[in-house]
This record gives structure tokens, sequence and C-alpha cells, in this order.
């Protein structure tokens, strides 16, 4: 029989849970502080404060003010990933057709790019502060990176039209960008710029698609 330990967790797991939730507390705060502030406009001091911690805690698991804003940065083309990620399976999961579970996820993408925050750090901030090459390999890793896999298995099901995978994905990304820098500051023009953005990006992505993958021959569902 095997007997399941009763000893106390080890004081390096105690650390590592200490230091996995001094990060995450510095990165709510970062994305707070620096999406409502800006990156230059937001002090260490703030970002400890609002953290809960210290400013050595800061300089420990990020190095500087740039580090942090840098991991930032990447938690929040991550989590844009997981939400289209999680739209677009959950269509899948109810029948829907592979283009519409796509679209599904362009539209969840432009509504996330409605909140202040992520337009500030990732559409204004990030670019500026982190650097073309950084933040584009920071891009790579995610928002890209999902793009070129969605464009690859929508082309092997034949839904989109075959071409180079990659460069087809740097662009529907790229005019998603565009999409979402037009969007309005004023809450109260949000809903319609919202609805005209959609039907513009659906009609533009329609000319990759196959066309038999919109409906236009009943006898075929891709």
């Amino acid at each position: 029989m095997i007997k399941r330990s009763t000893a106390a967790p080890s004081t390096a797991d105690g650390r590592k849970e200490n230091g996995l939730a001094t990060q995450a507390a510095l990165r709510a705060a970062g994305r707070r502080l620096f999406g409502q502030n800006g990156y230059e406009a937001t002090a260490v001091g703030a970002l400890c404060a609002e953290a809960g911690v210290t400013a050595g805690a800061l300089y420990h698991h990020f190095g500087d003010k740039k580090g942090l804003f840098a991991a930032v940065a990447e938690e929040l083309d991550s989590d844009l990933v997981k939400l289209v990620g999680k739209v677009s399976d959950a269509m899948l999961a109810g029948g829907a057709r592979p283009w519409d579970a796509f679209l599904a996820g362009i539209d969840a993408l432009l509504r996330a790019g409605v909140a202040p925050e992520g337009r500030r750090i990732g559409l204004s901030d990030a670019p500026a502060v982190l650097g073309s090459e950084a933040w584009s390999a920071i891009r790579e890793r995610h928002g890209i990176g999902a793009m070129l896999r969605t464009v690859k298995a929508l082309q092997a099901l034949g839904v989109m039209l075959p071409g180079d995978a990659r460069r087809t994905a740097r662009i529907v990304l790229g005019m998603l960008y565009g999409a979402i820098e037009a969007l309005p500051q004023d809450p109260a023009a949000i809903d319609a710029a919202l609805a005209e953005t959609r039907r513009i990006t659906h009609a533009m992505l329609r000319s990759l698609c196959h066309p038999y993958a919109i409906g236009k021959d009943p006898f075929i569902l891709l």
C-alpha cells in the first residue's frame, strides 16, 4: 500500500507559490496602470503599491519596469488568443461550420479590442517601448502563431483558398489590428462602429474563403 505523505509543503514549494503570486499581482497592476496611464507615466512605486509588493520584488522577478511591461504585453496577447480559441471551439462543438467558427473568433477579437487598456498597451506602447523586433517576437509566439495554425487548418479542410499560409496569417492579423485601432474612443459610438467593422472584415475575409464554405452549395457543409 502506498501511503500519502502528510508532510507540509517544502520551503522551496512555498517560495515558488509566493513568487508566482507576486508575479501575477505585478502583471495585474501593470495591465491596469500601463493601460490607464501609459508606460512613461507609470512609476515603479505606483506599480508596487498597486500590487502590494516592494520595488525589490519587481526588480527580482522582472528586472525593471520594461521587463514587467513586456510580461504584461505578452500576457495580453496570449489572453486574446485564448479568448478567440474558446469562442471558436464552442462554435465547433455546437455543430457550426469551421468558417463560421473562425468568423465568431474574429468577432470576439474585435469586441475585446474595445478595451482601452488593451489598445493602449498592444497598439500604442508595445511597439515603441519594446521595439519592433521584441514586439514581433511576442506576437509570433501568440497572435501570429495562432492565426498561422488557423489558416493552415482551414486550408487543409479546403475551407480557405490555398496560398502562402504565413503571409495570409500576417495580412489577416494586420487587418484586424488596423480594424481595432480604427474603433472610436467614445463609448456611445462603439456599438455602431463594431457592427460596421464586423461587416467590413467579414467581406474582406470572404475573398479568402472557398465558396462552398459560406453556403454557396447547400450539399456541402465544410
